[in-house]
């Protein structure tokens, strides 16, 4: 049963590993933990623009007293090129939120490369 189990996780980790992971690069905040604003690199569910988002990464907070390093996972949303995470760090054991860039992708993507299927020459517009 543990191998059925292990091979079914396996086939859908490798199912969703396909998918088009963004890379989220940030600011972000402990709340209640002494550790304060931080810089945070987090790999996203998607890089499609105007989506939610789950997300899971590395965090550093120079300024910490105790532990300088978290490991944040939390939802979002995600705009063209910016993006703003809700969320919980596990090392830290607070709540975070987070906001800063990530490389997205428009919904929409163009039928023809430009130049082409224009029938004609010139830009291919009205005259």
């Amino acid at each position: 049963m543990k191998r059925v189990f292990l091979a079914s996780a396996f086939v859908l980790a490798t199912g969703t590993a396909q998918a088009d992971v963004g890379a989220f690069v940030g600011i972000t905040y402990a709340f209640g933990s002494n550790q304060g604003i931080g810089f945070t690199v987090q790999a996203t569910s998607t890089r499609k623009q105007d989506r939610g988002i789950l997300a899971a990464g590395l965090s550093y907070h120079p300024f910490a007293t105790g532990s300088k390093v978290g490991l944040p996972v939390g939802v979002g949303y995600q705009w063209k090129d910016a993006a703003a995470i809700v969320g919980y760090d596990v090392l830290l054991q607070s709540p975070v939120v987070s906001g800063g860039y990530v490389d997205t992708r428009s919904k929409r993507r163009s039928a023809a490369p430009s130049g082409e299927g224009s029938g004609g020459e010139g830009s291919g517009g009205p005259v």
